[in-house]
């Protein structure tokens, strides 16, 4: 008997909304590999003047010691390293390319491994970010305020900058979260006849080394990385 109500097109708003998440996520991470660049020309810089003592001098004689101290270009050094780190962290889940240190979880079925990463995200990584979320905005709020800068005197000022990219970065990271979320309970939860679209999206749950699983679909994992190529 055909049932009079069908959950199936409650499920794909779900995971359009998902993707849509994931959109956002890839294009912070691809605009923090960009400032890779910048990173590579302030450390190129800051090695060659330190060879070349001349050059170093002549910068300190001008005006344009005021803006590439050598205090400054190192700071934004490891400024420029965090953003980029920062940006990356929800990309990188979503492409499975955090360290996992899971040696019963690789050995399960997919949807035993679906029901590994609900838990642990709605009990750990979740309540994580939610606090890290909460501080940080607080950290970056209170460095705004006090008008917070380098320590040094020739150093960057403004430090409530950097800072706020912890409170950025993280919210990102929970999105990513958020998405994967709601794959999993398409996944787990809905019709059969959407299960395998989500599994194409979960790349961390998908692995091509997983047994045989009533859902598996072929080259889930190219189609889970679609948004990002």
């Amino acid at each position: 008997m055909t049932p009079i109500f069908s959950w199936t097109p409650m499920m794909r708003p779900i995971l359009a909304f998902s993707d849509f998440l994931e959109k956002i996520c890839a294009v912070f991470a691809r605009i923090g590999a960009w400032l890779i660049l910048p990173l590579i020309l302030i450390i190129v810089y800051d090695v060659v003047t330190r060879k070349f003592v001349f050059i170093q001098q002549l910068v300190m004689n001008s005006w344009l010691y005021d803006y590439i101290s050598p205090t400054k270009l190192q700071e934004m050094e490891w400024h420029l390293h965090a953003v980029i780190f920062l940006l990356a962290y929800a990309l990188a889940y979503f492409v499975g390319a955090h360290v996992r240190v899971d040696i019963w979880r690789e050995k399960r079925s997919e949807r035993t491994r679906g029901w590994v990463e609900l838990l642990a995200i709605l009990l750990l990584a979740m309540p994580f970010c939610g606090i890290l979320i909460y501080h940080s905005w607080l950290f970056t709020v209170k460095a705004f305020l006090n008008g917070e800068g380098s320590p040094s005197m020739t150093g960057l000022s403004n430090r409530w900058i950097i800072k706020s990219f912890l409170f950025f970065g993280t919210t990102l990271l929970f999105s990513a979260l958020l998405s994967t979320l709601l794959r999993l309970t398409v996944y787990l939860f809905g019709p059969k006849a959407v299960r395998p679209e989500a599994l194409r999206r979960l790349g961390m749950v998908a692995l091509p080394s997983s047994p045989s699983d009533a859902d598996q679909t072929p080259d889930r994992n190219d189609e889970s990385r679609r948004g990002i190529a």
